[in-house]
């Protein structure tokens, strides 16, 4: 099933978050990955193959029709309150 032009965002830079942001793409969503480390942002889209843009958590969440939180459980919180 593909989903062409579906954008999608992902809360979460961590191996998890890159992971989903690799499926998504390759079924054929938009994606953008929310990070908190801006110095993350080059890496980042390199290990997504350059398909997915970097942002802020903001950025990813804002972006999205569908909105995957991939962070540690431990840090939901805050990272919420920065939505």
């Amino acid at each position: 099933m593909k989903h062409a032009g579906t954008k999608a965002g992902v809360i979460g830079s961590g191996d998890v978050g890159k992971t989903l942001a690799n499926g998504l793409i390759k079924y054929g969503f938009d994606v953008t990955i929310g990070t908190n480390t801006p110095s993350k942002h080059e890496a980042i889209r390199e290990k997504t193959g350059g398909k997915a843009k970097v942002g802020s958590f903001r950025d990813a969440a804002s972006f999205g029709e569908l909105v995957v939180l991939a962070v540690k459980g431990t840090a939901v919180e805050s990272v919420v309150d920065e939505l």
